[in-house]
């Protein structure tokens, strides 16, 4: 249960910081600053929960998912944030497991996290 927690509030974090970041960066601080702390928000209270890091992601992505399709209508969109975001939990706990520090495997999930952002945003842009 506690997973649930960490996620919502992992979501609302991100959401206030996205805002935030959107109105002195624009897109492009979403972007490349925005996943730096999704990675931090959702694997940190993981960790301070005590709960699952994949879990957490998974429930931050039902998040993401149900505001995208809340704001674009579209299932196929919502679908690539739960996946993405289940991907990226599984990335950051398969990292800290196998290299054994939980830094290095957030750089790393939030590099990943800003390459995939940068491809998405690449694919949408090119369909404007």
């Amino acid at each position: 249960m506690a997973f649930i927690i960490a996620g919502l509030m992992a979501s609302l974090m991100a959401w206030v910081f996205d805002r935030y970041i959107f109105s002195k960066e624009g897109l492009k601080g979403v972007v490349f600053f925005g996943p730096f702390a999704e990675e931090l928000f959702k694997t940190g209270l993981a960790l301070i929960f005590n709960t699952s890091i994949i879990l957490t992601h998974i429930v931050f992505g039902f998040a993401e998912a149900v505001m995208d399709y809340k704001n674009t209508k579209k299932s196929l969109g919502a679908m690539v944030s739960l996946v993405s975001h289940t991907i990226l939990g599984i990335i950051t706990y398969g990292l800290f497991i196998l290299l054994g520090s939980i830094y290095i495997a957030l750089l790393i999930a939030a590099i990943v996290h800003i390459s995939w952002n940068k491809f998405v945003m690449d694919i949408v842009l090119q369909k404007l």
